[in-house]
């Protein structure tokens, strides 16, 4: 049953070199995960705060001290155990922040029982969490914080300063380096400290309740690495006790609920944390996450959620039309809005015919994106004006720019001018797509090809023979991809995204798609300046404190990357779920999906018949 009663400046080439060096001792903990997937995983931490040179911006998470109006009423269900189900996508299931690899569910799970200073809200957006306040010096180097009075952990002790960076070291330590340290490397010293070349480090104590973290360059985006999981404080004295084997289960964390049950194949067991600072759910006394893995597992967790036997359940493409077409289930479907994600189209600036802009224009101009989201993708996704998501509208007040519309003349005669008004003189272009995606995306993926074939003439061959692997050792065998449909998520607070995956040092760029300043000019475009002026500008933007000028900045640079097609954005995937209308004060958005940002004191199930 669902429910039931009785429960900065830039970098320079040496730091680029050094960090290169650090992400292969990274990968080297990390069995199965190749170089570029593990620089994606590191572009998810999420965005930076907007904040004023020596001031607090930081909120505390809307949940916190508020209830929702039915529990303001009193008729609220008591002593509930909902069950939730929880998709690892084949990762096994960990429950040590410290020592848990950079994978997407872990991100909504984990702050229900791990908590850092700052975290995520449901969009993305940095709050205040264990810190009750948050200052950052004129220079933009030095971050103050005040632990809130009176936290704990869940073991009752108090979480002081000494506790939080206890935590963080143990997440550092060189010997036992945590999977998501990557997600420290602006402090001050981490290079050199990770690798055993210095015992310094740029965090300081001065009492208690303080913190300092040191950077080496004012980032402005630093706050969002913060508030991923690997910074979670866990009891020094719980760890001391029980070991890194058993201290998750014996009240080490400080999130609003504690892990007291863990079968690793199954299920893991949650119960209130009652010394969380913001208070607990008046309804659910347990959660149960049940685990489903593998392909069937979308409809899997959506027939338990029509037999009321979870709270609710993601709809994928493939189960949209089923629920849309049950009035109970369609009545009960969430869409979350803005999206923040974008699917995209990469080529390689170093292969033929990519190597010449005006081709990329064309395959641009030659995608009616309306099609391509509503008929290919069935209103799954919305189409694409911009590369960078619409959610950064939202937490970023980032106004983006248009790239290049749907225009098939355009695009015949870009084709033409580039050399290629006879279409046979085209080399073979090849997109390859992993043997391990579905059949449906395969053929998804085959439409979209079709269409550009159709409008253009332009014949992309569709190779699905390949692993993903064998893809990832082929580019590094030849130096770049030469055509890729490709998925980013933008969690950052700022446009950072930009820079973080399209700027020529970028791990995602140099040997991928290649976009650089030697590239030669072609017609009217220059390609090569203005890949320069776009590691230049956004360079300048990531540490730029103010966001008005920072956005202008971005706005620059992505016009940059849109006009040189070097990333040619297709749709933003909408993300959808049904969830039982009795559970009340859940947040989702683009950064949760469904997954509420935590199962917070807001969280309340009504009175309701059970199954």
């Amino acid at each position: 049953m669902t429910t039931q009663s009785n429960r900065e400046s830039s970098m320079t080439c040496e730091e680029r070199r050094e960090l290169s060096e650090l992400l292969n001792v990274l990968k080297s903990g990390m069995p199965g995960m190749n170089r570029r997937e593990l620089f994606r995983l590191a572009a998810l931490a999420g965005g930076a705060a907007a904040m004023a040179r020596g001031g607090s911006v930081l909120a505390a998470p809307s949940g916190a001290g508020s209830r929702s109006l039915a529990a303001q009423d009193g008729d609220v269900a008591t002593d509930v155990t909902i069950t939730v189900p929880f998709d690892p996508y084949g990762q096994p299931v960990t429950l040590d922040p410290h020592r848990t690899v950079n994978w997407g569910p872990f991100w909504v799970m984990f702050p229900n029982v791990w908590g850092g200073l700052l975290g995520y809200d449901e969009n993305g957006k940095v709050v205040l969490d264990l810190a009750e306040d948050m200052s950052l010096s004129d220079d933009g180097l030095v971050y103050t914080f005040t632990i809130r009075e009176g936290a704990a952990f869940a073991s009752g002790n108090p979480v002081t300063s000494d506790a939080v960076i206890a935590s963080w070291m143990r997440a550092l330590d060189p010997g036992n380096l945590s999977p998501m340290s990557n997600f420290m490397y602006l402090v001050s010293g981490y290079r050199r400290y990770v690798t055993e070349r210095s015992d310094v480090i740029g965090f300081d104590n001065p009492d208690e309740r303080t913190v300092t973290v040191t950077l080496d360059k004012p980032y402005s985006f630093f706050p969002s690495l913060m508030a991923s999981f690997v910074w979670s404080v866990i009891d020094p004295a719980v760890l001391e006790e029980f070991g890194d084997d058993e201290f998750m289960l014996n009240g080490a964390g400080t999130g609003p609920w504690q892990f007291s049950e863990f079968d690793a194949a199954t299920q893991l067991v949650m119960t209130p944390n009652t010394n969380h600072y913001g208070g607990n759910s008046p309804s659910i006394s347990s959660i149960v996450w049940t685990f489903l893995t593998g392909p069937e597992a979308a409809s899997t967790a959506l027939d338990m959620y029509v037999a009321d036997e979870v709270i609710s359940a993601d709809v994928p493409l493939s189960l949209k039309s089923q629920v849309e077409g049950d009035d109970t289930l369609s009545a009960e479907l969430v869409k979350v809005n803005p999206e923040g994600n974008v699917t995209a189209i990469g080529m390689d600036f170093n292969q033929e015919p990519f190597n010449d802009v005006r081709v990329r224009r064309a395959i641009a101009q030659a995608i009616d994106k309306d099609a391509l989201a509503n008929e290919i993708w069935e209103g799954t996704w919305t189409p694409a004006t911009s590369f960078t998501p619409p959610v950064l509208g939202l937490i970023a007040n980032y106004e983006a720019p248009d790239g290049l519309g749907f225009d098939v003349d355009a695009a015949n005669q870009a084709l033409t001018d580039a050399g290629y008004e006879n279409r046979e003189d085209l080399p073979e272009i090849v997109y390859r797509q992993p043997a391990e995606d579905s059949d449906a995306d395969k053929a998804r993926n085959a439409a979209l090809l079709q269409m550009i074939a159709d409008n253009i003439g332009v014949v992309i061959e569709h190779d699905t023979s390949m692993t993903r692997q064998q893809i990832v050792d082929m580019d590094a065998d030849v130096g770049g991809r030469q055509f890729d449909i490709i998925g980013w998520w933008n969690l950052w607070e700022t446009p950072r995204i930009l820079n973080e995956v399209a700027s020529p040092d970028s791990q995602y760029m140099r040997g991928i798609f290649n976009w650089h300043e030697g590239i030669e000019p072609a017609g009217d475009f220059d390609p090569g300046a203005d890949a320069a002026t776009f590691e230049s500008i956004t360079d300048d933007a990531d540490v730029d404190g103010d966001e008005a000028s920072r956005n202008e900045t971005y706005r620059q640079a992505e016009e940059l990357l849109l006009n040189n097609a070097v990333y040619i954005p297709l749709g933003y995937w909408i993300q959808m779920f049904v969830q039982k209308p009795y559970i009340q004060g859940t947040r989702q958005g683009p950064w949760t999906g469904r997954l509420p940002v935590k199962f917070d004191a807001d969280v309340v199930v009504l009175p309701h018949d059970e199954a």
